[in-house]
């Protein structure tokens, strides 16, 4: 399935953010793009990229918007407020004539939505279930005649989110009433609804109480065709639904079948969300808005799915299939969420960073480096204090022999109690190296306490916000089954416990992303290592074989056609700090890094055996067709991003080991 682009205008909005959230669940190959006018704009940071656009009462928006459409290829648009629909429905033809598809519906039921008082004149007349609206002018004669009882209640006329209201309790009160404002019946909770006392004390007090609300979601098709509804019994506060709990009611069923004829006939298409609220006199509706609402997300997270499947209908996919149904198992909450961004990644809320703080010097980058007492830990910890830019902190499993083993440059020295304690401060922490796994060579149960420990720590990082993760994995992963050299986008293999434990570290991050669109992460797929340097464990082929020449008069091989890569362990450091350089933004989910040359047993050995010296390296051919080992991997899209080549070939690889082992 090709991947769709799906944009959402004002995306800084309730709706917008509740767009996107139902995006995040959906399991399309999607890209989002948020466009708003606010560099904080919460739902901008969960899409794939964010623009700004011209605010929508502004001359040109559409336009403008639809340049930013056309820019990103944008195959849908959702609008994310009430007045920008009505706005996209205006410019109906602007859209058609650009090829762009948008979720709405017609002006004509817009319009009448964003008017209440119209809306409840008209409307009632197919079904009379909305609230009476009452003329301001002969207000003090209808109070007189009767004909309108205190208390009601005042709105804005094209209000929403329960901006604006007033409580219209006495005489006294009437001076609240400006002319923005319709007057409307209240709505007053039915005598068995538990909330009836609480909403009658609150309006005594002038407050609007938002409680025993029911928000009915109508979804219908580009076609008009009902795609599913689903109704829920809502508490506000603000304008903002805060509780929602499942409501089946075959009465107010009743209703809707016999108003959604008229609304299908204004051209009502996509969501259309009617609010009310149960009385004495039966159902009693006050609000519709055709759209998405505030809490699409939630009904999404109950089985309701709106925008997935609204997507799906207007893009082609599965047509007339997309039948939405909801989980009456579940109720729903909402309160604040919190995110945090680094700052370099919004141009806009950088230059006003800046402006506040006009003597604020960039500091180093933080980055905690597990495995630090590792052979690769120990010499890239050395090569990055010796460069400067970063802050280090290192996590090894006993902190008094990391601390033995890296006496500077490091800031902090952290072990298992530290974690486990919660001393590490990981909403400090600006990248996350992770390199501490147990060896291949390591017992299964190792094995497993490794990718426990890397489970709760990247769970942790990603809680905390974490910026950025590099996990360097292993070229393991690919197992034997298919030719070198792979490439990243080649079938994995993993064929021990080893490899399947750090395939497993990959996809935990790839989980933690879909949670936390801010959370970058990469996982390289390292080569083995080799070369005499600080931290060397003498188990790889290529030491044990230096050190046999440096020992004996010649060396033994068996076969001599396995096909082998080794990267150098100082190519590994340089390339690895390059990384902590780019964008993390740019980074890919998998990297495989190694050499780019691949050498065949018999070669390594010979070129060993001339390094050292040695006579003439013998070849046992006997058992050769029994091993057919290859290894190599395609690494210039690693290469391609860092900008930068492995230095080091085999040779300066083995003068190095050498040099160390003598």
């Amino acid at each position: 399935m090709k991947k769709y682009t799906i944009a959402i205008s004002c995306i800084g909005s309730g709706v917008g953010q509740s767009v996107i959230n139902s995006l995040k669940l959906s399991q399309l190959p999607l890209k989002t793009i948020g466009f708003g006018t606010n560099p904080f704009a919460y739902g901008a940071y969960d899409c794939d990229a964010y623009d700004y656009t011209p605010n929508i009462y502004s001359d040109g928006y559409v336009d403008k918007l639809i340049e930013k459409c056309k820019k990103y290829n944008v195959d849908l648009v959702i609008p994310g407020l009430d007045d920008e629909a009505l706005i996209f429905a205006q410019n109906e033809e602007k859209f058609q004539k650009a090829n762009i598809k948008a979720i709405y519906a017609d002006e004509e039921l817009i319009s009448l939505c964003r008017d209440k008082e119209r809306m409840s004149r008209q409307l009632n007349k197919i079904v009379d279930v909305f609230v009476k609206s009452y003329d301001k002018e002969t207000l003090h004669e209808d109070i007189k005649s009767g004909k309108v009882q205190f208390p009601f209640i005042a709105k804005p006329r094209g209000g929403f989110a329960s901006k604006g209201i007033e409580i219209i309790l006495n005489k006294d009160d009437l001076g609240k009433i400006n002319q923005d404002h319709i007057i409307q019946e209240l709505a007053i909770p039915h005598k068995n609804d538990p909330n009836r006392e609480y909403y009658l004390k609150q309006i005594e007090q002038n407050k609007n109480p938002q409680v025993s609300e029911i928000s009915i979601q109508l979804v219908y098709g580009p076609d008009s065709e009902l795609m599913g509804r689903m109704a829920s019994f809502n508490k506000l506060n603000n304008g903002i639904p805060i509780e929602v709990l499942p409501y089946d009611d075959e009465n107010v069923w009743e209703i809707i079948d016999q108003l959604s004829p008229e609304l299908l006939k204004m051209g009502l298409r996509g969501p259309i969300n009617i609010q009310g609220r149960l009385t004495d006199k039966g159902l009693k509706l006050f609000e519709m808005n055709p759209r998405f609402t505030g809490i699409t997300g939630l009904r999404a997270l109950m089985g309701f799915n709106e925008v997935e499947a609204c997507v799906k209908e207007w893009l082609g996919i599965d047509k007339g299939k997309n039948i939405l149904h909801f989980n009456h198992t579940r109720f729903g909450m909402r309160q604040t969420a919190d995110k945090s961004v680094p700052i370099v990644r919004s141009q806009k809320v950088s230059e006003l960073s800046e402006k506040l703080e006009q003597d604020y010097k960039p500091k180093e980058k933080k980055v905690l480096i597990t495995g630090a007492t590792g052979y690769l830990g120990q010499n890239l910890i050395n090569k990055l204090s010796r460069i400067g830019g970063f802050e280090i902190w290192a996590y090894g499993r006993n902190k008094g022999k990391t601390k033995e083993a890296l006496k500077e440059g490091v800031k902090f020295y952290y072990d298992k109690d530290d974690l486990e304690k919660g001393n590490i401060h990981f909403g400090n922490i600006d990248i996350l190296l992770h390199m501490g796994f147990a060896r291949p060579h390591k017992s299964n149960h190792e094995v497993a306490e490794s990718l426990k420990f890397t489970n709760k720590l990247f769970t942790r990082a990603a809680m905390n916000h974490v910026p950025a993760v590099i996990n360097v994995s292993t070229q393991s992963v690919y197992g034997l089954e298919t030719e070198p050299l792979w490439s990243e986008e080649d079938l994995v293999y993993p064929s021990t416990p080893y490899a399947q434990a750090k395939y497993a570290s990959e996809l935990i991050l790839e989980s933690l992303k879909s949670m936390n669109n801010q959370f970058c992460f990469t996982s390289i797929r390292l080569g083995t290592l080799a070369g005499g340097a600080k931290g060397l464990v003498e188990t790889d082929l290529l030491t044990k074989m230096t050190q046999q020449a440096l020992k004996e008069k010649s060396l033994y091989v068996i076969g001599g056609q396995q096909q082998m890569e080794r990267l150098d362990i100082r190519d590994a450091v340089d390339g690895i700090t390059r990384l902590l350089d780019i964008n993390p933004e740019n980074y890919e989910p998998v990297y495989n890094f190694g050499s780019g040359e691949t050498h065949l047993l018999i070669d390594i050995a010979n070129k060993i055996a001339e390094k050292t010296g040695k006579e003439k390296v013998s070849v046992n051919l006997e058992d050769s067709e029994d091993i057919q080992m290859k290894f190599g991997m395609d690494s210039s899209k690693f290469y391609e991003t860092v900008n930068w080549k492995p230095q080091r070939k085999l040779d300066d690889t083995i003068e190095s080991l050498i040099d160390y082992l003598s």
